[in-house]
């Protein structure tokens, strides 16, 4: 979610505390650690591809959270040097949860239990800064500054209008789930892999996405209410393609990107110095209806994506010279353009080609 609904969460989860006389230092502690597994957002800097891979596990992880609450509390404790490094870590901790389990409830993918294994976790229930429960927390956020003698009510309130919405749109979303499940029956075709978003600010809408065996991937608008099912776009993935394999070893921002995201697909566009390859997902996707092109009239049009029927918000890949050497890695976040060297920062596992190749694009030995 965004910071300022992991600051209001965290103040929330500091005002139910037992306590009526709870020091400000253990309520500073809370709501900071509330947003400090975020200090990841450092590594949008290196690259945008490095901040997305470190970003669901690392600080995210139940492993990292500790650590996240002690460098919250060292920071805090000289402002508060009454109040024991014990309960300042406590109550860090604590907010450094809410904000993983609040990322949870947003949608977010997270390796829940890195580095013992790196399974994803997610349990979607409102899209990323969804207004529903903005508007909660808010509500709350008002409560607290209103009756500031009864904050354990107002705090128990609003995490009990959290769980309404939360009981409201998992039940939207069981019903969408079952019209895609009619779907892909009717299809006799299964899907490899699938997943389900919450559409920003609706109860009932929900965004179901799949990978078929072939590769395609296709992404689905459900009401989750009606159980109307509406196909929004259906996209070859190119995954097997030589100028996608490539890029695996070619580019250290494919390589971070492409293994762990698994509605990725890949493009490929000739310019005047030789071709651009580029990565995306379909979840952050949408048509020429839904969507305007984010890359179009913006500098660097030389290394812009493909054009093609989706239009897509986030792109990883690289340019190539004439021979298909590597030039530079590249991402794309709306129209803003990230450059670096074309092997710097590659940190996905290792990949195979059949020929074999290490994760720094060197070939492996037969």
């Amino acid at each position: 979610m965004d910071p300022v609904s992991h600051l209001m969460l965290g103040r929330m989860v500091a005002a139910v505390r037992t306590s009526r006389n709870l020091p400000r230092g253990v309520v500073a502690a809370t709501v900071l650690g509330g947003i400090a597994p975020d200090i990841d957002a450092a590594l949008l800097a290196v690259g945008w591809d490095v901040y997305l891979r470190w970003h669901e596990l690392g600080t995210h992880s139940l492993a990292g959270t500790p650590l996240v609450a002690i460098l919250t509390a060292v920071v805090v404790r000289p402002w508060v040097p009454a109040t024991s490094l014990h309960a300042l870590v406590w109550a860090a901790w604590l907010g450094a949860m809410s904000h993983v389990l609040f990322d949870t409830y947003s949608g977010a993918t997270i390796r829940l239990l890195w580095p013992i294994t790196s399974q994803p976790f997610s349990m979607p229930v409102v899209a990323m800064a969804d207004p529903l429960a903005i508007g909660v927390l808010l509500v709350g956020a008002l409560a607290l500054w209103v009756w500031p003698r009864r904050p354990r009510t107002a705090a128990m309130l609003t995490l009990a209008l959290l769980l309404v919405i939360a009981a409201v749109k998992l039940t939207t979303r069981t019903r969408a789930l079952a019209a895609y499940v009619t779907h892909v029956a009717a299809t006799e075709t299964l899907p490899q892999e699938t997943a389900v978003q919450a559409a920003w600010g609706s109860w009932r809408e929900w965004f179901m996405y799949d990978r078929l065996p072939d590769g395609t991937v296709r992404a689905f608008a459900i009401d989750g209410w009606s159980k109307t099912l509406h196909p929004r776009f259906s996209h070859d993935a190119n995954r097997e393609r030589a100028f996608a394999r490539d890029s695996l070893a070619q580019f250290a921002t494919a390589r971070n990107f492409a293994p762990v995201y698994p509605f990725a697909f890949a493009t490929w566009r000739q310019t005047e110095e030789g071709a651009v390859v580029f990565w995306s997902d379909a979840r952050f996707c949408g048509t020429a209806a839904e969507l305007p092109d984010p890359q179009e009239g913006v500098p660097h049009q030389d290394v812009r994506p493909a054009r093609g029927p989706l239009r897509c918000a986030l792109w990883f890949g690289g340019s190539l010279d004439a021979q298909g050497h590597p030039i530079e890695a590249l991402v794309w976040l709306g129209g803003h353009l990230q450059r670096r060297p074309p092997g710097l920062w590659g940190i996905a596992e290792r990949i195979e080609d059949g020929g074999g190749r290490t994760e720094d694009g060197g070939r492996i030995e037969e």
